[in-house]
């Protein structure tokens, strides 16, 4: 005879009725799941808060957001520590060699955390102060693709509210869950990377501060008791990664600044400029199937070309080059190399058209 599951045999016995309650729903999951080993991760909320405020709510739209959140689960998994991890961040040293100071901070904390089972990835809220184009949105992206965590970010030079962050009251007709509760509910990880752009460029709204929320977060202590104005349930973010971006760091609020590590990252030099495009170049070939077509050396000239290039745009102006070079070169001819018309060609491309009799100029 073929073993039942839990749930036909709680409904063979029960009776379960059409309408089944989402207190019931709950109660037959937590029956069927396995409770996963303890530290390995966080309960983001609990699900009889959500329940409970499912009850009580009248609002058709927040009832329906309420049932949506009560059928996920609210088990995130911590990113861990990988024995490969600070090979990987020697590497990406190489691509982001003006991001030093991060990276050894990084690597600091590995070794303290991996200290203790399980050994969980985590830093402290970052401020990352520096001129616009020195890479600060690219390094983090990368950086979360080493950690294996899921990556989110916030443009705070358009905001002007705090709803965008953390939610608006629900007694609002268009209020909706703000961007920190809707991360953490898309990230499979407690211990995303939250990026928070610019924040030197918000424009403060005297009743609703978009920096509000902060005050709270950058503590791990209040952060375990965020609430999403929206939603209104508890959740718990102590262990989300917080990177801020500023290229005025004085305009940042003193109370607010103070709970993050401030590194200024500066242009890169010109010698690590040109070690920049090679790790890059020397990605690109690796990462790729159709690199074993290019030689793995790149022209002096070339180099040189890119070096002058903001480093947020090598990596973009080099596979550009690439595919130039590629359609230059017969089929037959093997390896393909990269020469200085290739990236002169990119020159041209991006050259802005005058006006009128100015255009003939060009």
């Amino acid at each position: 005879m073929s073993k039942k599951s839990l749930r036909e045999l709680v409904d063979d016995n029960l009776g379960k009725p059409t309408g089944t309650n989402l207190s019931d729903e709950l109660h037959i999951r937590e029956l069927e799941e396995e409770p996963p080993a303890v530290g390995t991760g966080l309960y983001i909320y609990k699900q009889d808060h959500v329940i409970s405020a499912h009850k009580r709510e009248f609002n058709q739209t927040r009832k329906a957001i309420l049932k949506e959140l009560s059928k996920e689960s609210n088990w995130k998994p911590f990113a861990l520590i990988r024995e490969t991890l600070v090979d990987e961040l020697d590497n990406l040293a190489e691509q982001f060699a003006n991001f030093s100071e991060v990276i050894e901070l990084c690597k600091r904390n590995l070794q303290l955390f991996s200290l203790e089972s399980p050994e969980v990835i985590s830093f402290p809220p970052l401020l990352l102060s520096g001129p616009p184009g020195v890479g600060k949105t690219r390094f983090m992206s990368e950086l979360a693709k080493v950690f294996g965590t899921d990556f989110f970010t916030l443009d705070f030079s358009t905001l002007s509210s705090g709803f965008i962050v953390s939610g608006g009251s629900s007694s609002w007709s268009e209020s909706k869950p703000g961007f920190i509760s809707e991360s953490i509910r898309k990230s499979r990880y407690a211990n995303p990377i939250v990026m928070l752009d610019e924040i030197d460029k918000v424009s403060a709204d005297l009743r609703f501060d978009p920096l509000g929320a902060f005050y709270g977060l950058f503590e791990s202590h209040t952060a375990r008791q965020f609430k999403d104005e929206y939603l209104d349930i508890p959740m718990d973010l102590s262990g989300v990664l917080w990177v801020a971006t500023a290229n005025q760091p004085e305009r940042i609020p003193a109370p607010i600044r103070s709970r993050m590590i401030d590194i200024e990252i500066k242009p890169p030099s010109a010698a690590q400029s040109r070690d920049i495009v090679k790790a890059i170049y020397r990605e690109l070939l690796e990462a790729n199937a159709w690199g074993k077509h290019f030689d793995k050396e790149l022209d002096e000239s070339v180099i040189d070309a890119f070096a002058a290039v903001p480093p947020r745009l090598m990596k973009l102006g080099l596979e550009k080059a690439l595919a130039h070079s590629a359609s230059r070169t017969p089929s037959d001819s093997r390896p393909i190399y990269l020469l200085p018309d290739d990236v002169n060609m990119q020159d041209k491309q991006h050259k802005p058209a005058g006006i009128g009799f100015l255009a003939s100029l060009g």
